[in-house]
């Protein structure tokens, strides 16, 4: 209970932290009246270029993880984003102030010592801060909870190697398995099984679960990964030296050991609230330029075959749930027993001379716009599946389950390397860059698939 209130004080301290780190940085190198502007601002009167020297500097802190309430990483590394950050920030500005010749009440010069104040500041105060957090882990305040899935020797050996690295703010908790082994009997108690871990995630508070399985089959880490989708832990597979050795997956160095991260938030909360901010601007604006083009293209389908103007679909999305798909019907209209879907893939016969050329441009996915303002689908993200095509993949396809933990995109990365069919080799295929984008999410990826769109758009290159 402690560490849900201490987490956000942490995070409340540094915030405050910074900002009078600046304020005092303004009177510190003569700048006093400006530091009185700043506060003014935050009072209702501001002035937009220190509100955005600020938010900026804000941006950058949160983008670098300097607002993480876990104090694991070294202060060396934390000191050096810190000064990444602001000298960075600080050179863009000047850059951007000499391009645009823009009206900034700071100089570079000024600019330039007003960085060198706020870190003069800022950075003693955030090591102090980090010092008290890590000390406070000799009385397990603040520290991440971790379950260990196995009791083998090499599950024990992880185990004592986090309870030696304490500093570093981990403890364990305990051990689950399904099948008790005859090694050594672990350093902590064994809490319960895989069956019991969505349980004893929420009971006994864990942040981490670390698999130490010799040799997990696809199906059992499928299994074991199926149970935890959704809550708020990182999973981490403690690889064999082999693995390593031949480069079979990403690495990193957690509790002084090699492991595997899997992170089912893939997203920071800070990273997960600009992507849908991105996604409801982006879809406003665009149901705002194309509202025209959608009116024509409305009465084109109308006019040219008999049938609904929108086409409807359930299909799969975050955390596996269902929610309707819209698009502009492309295909001809057929009679259908009720409650038999009458558009699918494999009836590419069927559509229509406007809808082969709506699907060249993309121009029958725009209603999918008020699907991303019902916070359905994303811009950015995998292809939404039909819903009934779900227990032949999670056969076929071992972790397609792991395509659920964001949202469906109206593009994406998968959908930029050419068009589905129904082939279990072209899922397998589409998979793999469905996975790239997942590990690799973050919103420069985004930026950038955003802008291979426009391209494969303009250069008609749809399926």
């Amino acid at each position: 209970m402690l560490n849900k209130v201490w987490r956000p004080a942490i995070v409340t301290l540094l915030l405050l932290g910074d900002l009078a780190a600046m304020l005092l940085a303004f009177r510190i190198v003569g700048l006093n009246g400006m530091a009185l502007d700043a506060v003014g601002g935050l009072a209702g009167r501001p002035d937009p270029w220190l509100a955005s020297y600020y938010f900026a500097l804000l941006g950058g802190y949160f983008l670098a993880g300097l607002y993480r309430p876990a104090g694991n990483l070294s202060r060396v590394d934390e000191a050096v984003h810190i000064l990444r950050t602001v000298f960075g920030l600080t050179v863009v500005g000047i850059v951007l102030g000499v391009l645009f010749n823009l009206d900034f009440p700071l100089s570079p010069v000024e600019l330039t010592r007003l960085a060198v104040g706020f870190v003069a500041i800022n950075l003693p105060y955030r090591m102090l801060l980090r010092s008290i957090q890590k000390g406070l882990y000799h009385f397990h305040i603040g520290m991440r909870r971790t379950l260990i899935v196995g009791t083998s020797r090499r599950a024990q050996e992880i185990s004592r190697q986090i309870t030696a690295s304490g500093r570093l703010g981990y403890e364990v908790v305990g051990f689950v398995t399904d099948a008790p082994q005859a090694d050594d009997p672990p350093l902590k108690p064994v809490v319960g099984d895989t069956r019991s871990l969505p349980d004893l995630v929420q009971a006994l508070n864990v942040d981490d679960i670390v698999i130490t399985w010799e040799n997990p089959t696809p199906e059992s880490l499928t299994e074991l990964l199926s149970r935890v989708d959704g809550r708020p832990v990182d999973i981490m597979i403690a690889p064999e030296l082999h693995e390593v050795l031949a480069g079979q997956g990403k690495t990193e160095q957690v509790y002084g050991l090699p492991l595997v991260r899997i992170n089912p938030r893939i997203l920071t909360p800070f990273q997960a609230a600009a992507k849908r901010a991105i996604d409801i601007c982006g879809a406003v604006l665009g149901l705002i330029v194309t509202a025209p083009l959608m009116v024509v293209v409305a009465l084109m389908v109308r006019l040219t075959s008999r049938g609904p103007i929108i086409f409807s679909q359930e299909r799969v999305g975050l955390h596996g749930k269902r929610f309707t798909i819209y698009k502009f019907r492309s295909m001809f209209q057929r009679d259908e027993e009720p409650g038999i879907p009458v558009q699918d893939r494999d009836e590419a016969a069927r559509i229509s001379p406007l809808g082969r050329f709506l699907r060249r441009l993309h121009v029958d996915e725009l209603p999918q716009l008020f699907n991303v303002l019902r916070g359905d689908m994303s811009l950015v993200g995998p292809r939404p599946e039909w819903y009934k095509f779900m227990d032949w993949l999670m056969t076929e396809l071992p972790y397609y389950h792991r395509r659920h933990l964001v949202r469906p995109g109206i593009t994406g990365w998968a959908q930029l390397q050419g068009s589905y069919d129904t082939s279990i080799e072209d899922f397998q295929r589409k998979l793999k860059y469905d996975f790239f984008y997942i590990e690799n999410l973050s919103l420069t990826l985004d930026f950038k698939i955003l802008l291979m769109t426009v391209w494969v758009v303009l250069g008609s290159k749809g399926q």
